[in-house]
């Protein structure tokens, strides 16, 4: 059961080996993970925002994206680089989201979850070839 003061992270913590990549847009892939979250949670907005900023950002290997309710519908959207400097930070309305935060790491074209680095750097370490990329109407056929 969803508690909704909780961090969404917590609440998929399962998700920790991405094996397959959803095309998500402009040459971006989301997690497994990512993607249940988004579909549940109505937050392609904020996947938006992450792929599209970047290119208003200095090209970072990695950024971590962190969206925290400040109060009510109001959530802080924020980026930071792997030395902790601020990329990104605005605020915004969700009625959608009902979780009191999810955090997002960017690396490369890659959004994924914290829980699934690990397996996602063995993943990328081993050059796989054969991680099944699927385009999101692929997987969305897959869900129904």
């Amino acid at each position: 059961m969803k508690n909704y003061m909780q961090s969404a992270n917590d609440y998929y913590r399962h998700f920790i080996h991405p094996r397959d990549f959803i095309e998500f847009q402009s040459g971006f892939f989301i997690s497994e993970g990512i993607f249940r979250i988004s579909g549940e949670t109505q937050i392609h907005w904020l996947l938006q925002i992450i792929c599209f900023q970047q290119k208003e950002l200095d090209a970072q290997l990695i950024e971590f994206w962190k969206l925290k309710r400040k109060e009510g519908l109001d959530y802080l959207l924020q980026c930071k680089d792997s030395s902790g400097n601020i990329l990104f930070e605005k605020t915004f309305i969700s009625p959608d989201f009902s979780f009191d935060e999810i955090i997002i790491w960017k690396v490369g074209a890659y959004l994924i979850l914290p829980g699934e680095y690990n397996e996602f750097i063995k993943l990328i370490r081993n050059d796989e070839t054969n991680h099944g990329f699927k385009s999101l109407d692929e997987n969305k056929k897959e869900l129904n």
